[in-house]
């Protein structure tokens, strides 16, 4: 029983530091999709324009109301990623500043390839030659050493 408590422990750890770590993925997938819905936005409204400058439209003031309403959500959407840039450049910041407190040179470049360049395990594997679930089982240490900072981390915050 205890070690099943123990084990529980760990696995949630890992899974903390995991998410932490993750969320920078996280952000520049959201600033992604925001650029794509600005994109079709700019299309929806460049389209009306175009529909404005060809033959008459009899609702004019209705296509001018929609082309308005298209570069409004444009104008809020070029604010959101502005706000997203900032925060993944702040979270950027604070994972690679904690990364960067890791004792093991290994781990280090792991998670950096793997939650700052987005790697896959498996492209890592390949690349340094080593087999699949060693690179998963350094992955785990490395995930429990991230968890141990963090930990310290919280006890200084308090």
């Amino acid at each position: 029983m205890i070690f099943t408590h123990l084990f529980c422990d760990t696995v949630k750890k890992k899974r903390d530091a995991q998410v932490y770590l993750e969320e920078v993925e996280l952000i520049d997938a959201r600033i992604k999709n925001k650029l794509i819905e600005q994109t079709q936005w700019r299309d929806v409204a460049l389209g009306i324009t175009a529909n404005m400058e060809g033959e008459r439209v009899k609702s004019s003031t209705t296509t001018k109301s929609k082309m308005a309403d298209a570069v409004a959500k444009c104008v809020d959407i070029e604010r959101e990623i502005d706000s997203l840039i900032d925060i993944l450049i702040d979270k950027k910041k604070d994972v690679i500043q904690t990364l960067e407190k890791l004792d093991n040179a290994t781990e280090y470049k792991l998670l950096h390839l793997r939650y700052i360049q987005y790697v896959p395990l498996k492209d890592i594997a390949d690349t340094w030659g080593w087999e699949y679930t060693n690179v998963t089982t350094t992955h785990g240490r490395a995930l429990n050493s991230v968890q141990r900072i963090l930990d310290r981390r919280k006890k200084c915050d308090m």
